[in-house]
């Protein structure tokens, strides 16, 4: 009898998979075929990375159609193709496609309740706050705290075991923003270079490399939210939590009572807590927990990646070390924000990264009513999740001839003018633009200036050569990390 209701409870699973996965072919929209039970993501994350899927597909029908549907499981999501669809999105029809597809526990986990996160009208009123803490004169402000971190990573990175042998910068430059943010965001200041079990450090690596256990439910949470509402999953576990809203509790406290300012972001969220504006306790917690999110993978990543593309063209890395020294000399040997503002080579490269190796790889929105394809009879239905695939418009030799070489020459001032709009967006583009696009891309340039005054970046025999992605990571990692060769300058 047992056996007869296995039998039928998974006879009926699998028809009800099979309609769920008849989504697309009703609507007219080409689309992989799905598998049972994992729709379009089997194999990712075993086998290969998200954004390697989806650029194998994007390849495969961006001359058909406007945009090609998959099955996060049984859940119908589409991802664009035609660049003119992805100005719809992100602009000129912004008011279909304001919001981001993520489920949020907003009472049991708290940090996520961010500006990231937030949709509708909940996300004009913290946007309308937050704004102004990052103009570029609040940005500059934050200069000095950036600066002296860079200095304490050169002078670890000088001791002599480092440059003796192969060595896995991944975790170095992680370190670095990782104490960079923590004292932006939070007000602490940590020592984690070469002190991988600092408290603030350890919480971080979870948070970005979280254990396969938390992996898979965290991409439950994704892929069916419905299912994560009803068991009231969190992508945080407690500890996160509770490490980050004590830390907050304990500097505001601290800074009222002893009557501390601070030229950081921190004091930037108190000020606007205690100003006409208001800005609640919890709002304060999810939006420096965003801040540190953002900042900490946007500078880490690109800083690897720069490096690693460095040491594979060392006629690159030698004209853009030229350049630093060039313009320092005319800034008495100081790394200023003016002098980082003058330096255009580095900013030709850095853009040239964030092409090839873009921190967030696909944007996610949510259709929230039903809206047309223009010139098509293709409707996307309201409530659909819609992806838009940066690291493949980046790689599409449509945009960029030869794609996959490093030229930062792509960036000059000429071929800036010639672009396509809407064929680089490294942090997205239109009203739900990175809102701190500006401190990512200071301190990522600070870090990329002082590494190459004092050090030579050159590949070793660990070094990935093709670049080969971890396939469990959230975002572009290098497979078993980054791994080159530093020598002393």
């Amino acid at each position: 009898m047992i056996l007869y209701i296995i039998l039928a409870v998974i006879f009926l699973l699998y028809f009800w998979f099979k309609k769920k996965h008849l989504f697309w072919k009703d609507r007219g929209f080409i689309y992989p075929e799905p598998s049972i039970p994992l729709g379009s993501l089997n194999g990712i994350g075993v086998k290969e990375h998200f954004s390697e899927y989806v650029k194998r597909h994007y390849d495969l029908y961006k001359n058909r159609s406007p945009a090609f549907g998959m099955y996060l499981v049984a859940n119908p999501a589409l991802v664009i193709t035609d660049i003119e669809l992805i100005k719809d999105v992100m602009v000129r029809q912004f008011e279909s496609f304001h919001e981001r597809h993520f489920y949020v526990n907003k009472k049991a986990d708290p940090l996520w309740n961010n500006l990231f996160t937030a949709g509708g009208q909940e996300w004009k009123d913290l946007r309308a706050k937050l704004s102004p803490t990052f103009t570029s004169g609040r940005i500059m402000m934050m200069f000095p705290i950036v600066s002296e971190v860079a200095d304490r990573m050169v002078e670890y990175l000088k001791q002599p075991s480092m440059t003796q042998g192969d060595l896995e910068v991944k975790e170095i430059f992680s370190s670095f923003t990782t104490e960079v943010i923590a004292s932006v965001a939070f007000g602490l200041d940590i020592h984690c270079l070469g002190n991988p079990d600092n408290e603030f450090r350890r919480v971080t690596k979870f948070v970005f490399d979280p254990p396969v256990l938390f992996n898979l439910k965290n991409f439950m949470i994704f892929a069916l939210p419905t299912v994560a509402k009803f068991f009231n999953m969190v992508l945080s576990p407690q500890f996160v939590t509770d490490f980050f809203m004590n830390t907050v509790r304990a500097n505001m406290e601290y800074r009222e009572k002893n009557n501390v300012r601070r030229n950081d972001f921190f004091q930037l969220l108190l000020d606007i807590k205690n100003s006409d504006v208001g800005l609640s306790f919890n709002e304060m917690v999810a939006n420096s927990f965003l801040f540190f999110s953002a900042g900490f993978e946007t500078s880490s990543s690109a800083i690897t990646f720069c490096t690693y593309e460095l040491a594979l063209n060392q006629d690159i890395q030698d004209r853009l070390r030229d350049e630093i020294e060039e313009v320092l000399a005319k800034h008495n040997g100081e790394v200023t924000y003016d002098a980082i503002s003058e330096m255009k080579y580095l900013d030709m490269v850095l853009s040239e990264t964030l092409r090839r190796y873009p921190v967030i790889d696909t944007h996610l929105r949510k259709c929230v009513k039903d809206y047309k394809i223009p010139n098509t009879n293709l409707v996307i239905p309201a409530g659909c999740p819609i992806f838009i695939p940066v690291g493949a418009v980046h790689n599409d030799e449509k945009y960029f001839e030869d794609p996959q070489r490093f030229d930062p020459e792509r960036f000059n001032e000429e071929n800036t003018k010639k672009r396509i709009p809407y064929t680089y967006m490294p942090f997205s583009e239109g009203p739900r633009i990175c809102i701190g696009l500006r401190f990512g891309t200071m301190q990522a340039k600070i870090g990329l200036i002082k590494l190459l005054r004092n050090f030579k970046f050159i590949p070793c025999s660990k070094t990935l050569i093709p670049m080969k992605f971890a396939p469990n990571s959230g975002f572009q990692s290098p497979l078993g990390g980054m791994w080159l060769k530093v020598e002393a300058i």
